[in-house]
Order: structure tokens, then C-alpha cells, then sequence
């Protein structure tokens, strides 16, 4: 008998997903074939960001289900602390045991996620429970196991708070990595503060010392000036203005762009906006004006900008030119700064088209 998806895991995996961290790394649909009888589930969610594979399982307390607080404790230690932890454990096994598990991401894109098995692994348990839950049990962070090591555990709302606070998915890969690294190091200290504390803590504050709950306060000195920095519409966009012959099944090469910007922090996200509101404005007032560049010492990722002026757009072999151009000037500050790779836009404006 298939069982229900629940309102909380559906949102989650797919559409707040798909929302943050782009359809490109998202997987909601995660049966695969374990034998060739039997099809199981890989986990509740997934996110595969480069080398970082999220996996989570989510467990939601109907709101007719809520009882007395003994039988909410009950429902946490079983389904939260005792299924959902097991079934982390079992989508462990799955990727020690298999050389093959193809799931479809939001794009349709088949990924094999075994493939993936050597890649920092995050593991997070979210619950929506019922208002009669105990403090005791919201007070619980993160479950250790023998097998599995650190899994977080959230409730709903304060994943949904991480995301709206820190809204670039670099971020909340740090975010998890530097909350199990406080959580194994400062466990006992940790266990009656506030998820804000956590996320405060990440914001202004250092892993080598145990968070307090004054650390909550950095949340409301966090600027929230989106228009400044925000890449997702950006990213999310992508897709639909490639070529159309580009958007087949078949062609992944635009994701070895996507990666690169997806991994950067908020600062470096709005360095490439500021670059690139620039050669907008340039090409806009048909100004020259020289390529802008940028180094991302963390991901070992170069980046150009290229405004181009419209006599060059005028030219029969615009489209020869365009291609050389970008491919040269990329080339050039990627073997400058002597990177592993770089990423290169060229802005141009033909007619009222940019």
C-alpha cells in the first residue's frame, strides 16, 4: 500500500526546494529500483549541490492526531528519533550498496546519486508536531548514531526560518556544516537554545566557541537588502533563455555554470550582481568599458563580465565575434589568476534587446 505524502514533506521537497536551491538540484520523486521486484525510497528529500548531497526525512503530526503531552513524547522518540533516523541510516546503506540509484531531478534530469557517495553528506530530520509537544523534545538538536554520525534535527518552522534568513544555498550548506561542527563540539551547552541562537551564532560568530543565546540578537543586525545581491531570479532563469536545441534531456553543460554560482556566499553573490548591474548600465549608454573580473579564493572560481558596445554588435560576424570574444577574455583571467576554471558573461544589446 503507498503511503501519503504529507502537506509538510510535499512543500518542503518540492516547491520550497525548487524555490532555494534551484529545480537543477532538487529531487522530490526519489523511488528507485533496489532489486529488479522491488522499488524503495531513497529519502523524503534531496539535494545534490556539487559535492554536498543534502538528505532528509520528514515526519508531520496531524493536527487531529495531537493528544496529551505523553503521547506527543511518545510520537517524537517513535517517528522522529526512532523511524526517521533509520530510514537516514537505511538511505546510507543505499549509496554504500548500490552503484546505481537513477533518480529524476525537478528539470527531469536524470542523476545517479550513488555516484555521489564519496560527497560531504548532510543529514537532517525536520518535524511538524503538534502544540502539545513537549519543551524537552523541542529542545533536541541533533541525534547521534553509531553509523551515521551527526543527523540535525528541526522542526518545520525553524527550517523554514534558516532559509528565509540565509536564502542562498551556499549558505545554508555552511550553515549545516558549521551547526554540526558547534552542535558535536558544544552539545550539552547547545541543547536549550533557540535554533536563532544556532543561525546567530553562524552569522557573527566564531565555531571555536560554545554559541549563547545573546547570539540570537545578531539575527535582527542581518541586512536583508535583496535587490543588492539577490542571483536566484538570475539562476532560476537561466533554463528558459538557452538555446532551445541546448534544453534537450541530453544537454547539462549550463549546470557546470549554475554549480559555480549556487556554492558562492552572499558577499560573492553580490559582487557578480554589482558586475553585472555595471555591464548592463554600460551597454545600456553604449559606454566602453573594459571586462570586470573577480576571484573566488573558496571555490577556486574565477568570474568576467563583458559589456560590449554596439559597433561590434553591428558587425556581420557578430556571432563569431561573440563567441571568440568570451571564450578568450574567460581564458584569460582564468590562466591569470592560474585557476581550475572560470565562468564568463558577455552582455550585448541588439535593437531594444539585451
Amino acid at each position: 500500500m503507498a503511503s501519503r505524502t504529507s502537506d509538510v514533506e510535499s512543500f518542503i521537497s518540492k516547491d520550497l526546494h525548487s524555490l532555494l536551491f534551484l529545480e537543477e538540484f532538487v529531487f522530490s520523486r526519489t523511488k528507485f529500483t533496489k532489486t529488479p521486484s522491488e522499488q524503495v525510497e531513497f529519502a523524503d528529500a534531496v539535494v545534490l549541490l556539487g559535492d554536498v548531497l543534502l538528505i532528509f526525512q520528514i515526519k508531520e503530526r496531524s493536527v487531529n492526531q495531537g493528544a496529551d503531552t505523553v503521547a506527543e513524547g511518545r510520537w517524537f522518540k517513535s517517528k522522529v528519533l526512532g523511524k526517521a533516523t533509520k530510514q537516514v541510516r537505511d538511505t546510507l546503506t543505499y549509496l554504500e550498496t548500490h552503484s546505481e540509484i537513477w533518480i529524476p531531478n525537478e528539470r527531469g534530469h536524470l542523476f545517479n546519486l550513488a555516484a555521489s557517495s564519496s560527497a560531504y553528506i548532510i543529514k537532517v530530520v525536520i518535524y511538524q508536531a503538534s502544540s502539545n509537544l513537549p519543551s524537552e523534545f523541542r529542545s533536541i538538536r541533533s541525534h547521534m548514531s553509531d553509523s551515521a554520525g551527526l543527523i540535525h534535527i528541526l522542526s518545520a518552522h525553524d527550517y523554514l526560518q534558516i532559509l528565509r534568513t540565509l536564502r542562498v544555498p551556499g549558505e545554508v550548506v555552511r550553515y549545516f556544516k558549521f551547526r554540526e561542527s558547534v552542535l558535536t563540539r558544544f552539545a550539552d551547552m547547545c541543547r536549550n537554545l533557540p535554533e536563532q541562537a544556532l543561525v546567530g551564532h553562524f552569522i557573527f560568530g566564531n565555531p571555536d566557541v560554545p554559541p549563547t543565546i545573546q547570539a540570537a540578537s545578531h539575527l535582527h543586525r542581518l541586512i536583508q537588502d535583496g535587490d543588492e545581491w539577490d542571483m536566484a531570479p538570475l539562476l532560476r532563469g537561466l533554463y528558459d533563455h538557452l538555446p532551445r536545441s541546448q534544453t534537450s534531456s541530453d544537454s547539462m553543460d549550463y549546470y557546470a555554470i549554475l554549480i559555480e554560482l549556487a556554492k558562492l556566499p552572499r558577499s560573492a553573490w553580490r559582487a557578480v550582481k554589482e558586475r553585472v548591474k555595471l555591464c548592463y548600465e554600460n551597454v545600456q549608454t553604449d559606454k566602453f568599458a573594459r571586462p570586470y573580473r573577480i576571484t573566488v579564493p573558496e571555490t577556486g572560481c574565477g568570474f568576467v563580465f563583458i559589456p560590449i558596445e554596439s559597433e561590434h554588435t553591428a558587425s556581420p560576424d557578430w556571432e563569431t565575434i561573440r563567441e571568440r570574444a568570451l571564450h578568450q577574455l574567460t581564458a584569460a583571467h582564468k590562466y591569470d589568476q592560474r585557476l581550475s576554471k572560470c565562468v564568463g558573461f558577455l552582455l550585448s544589446k541588439t535593437g531594444e534587446y539585451f
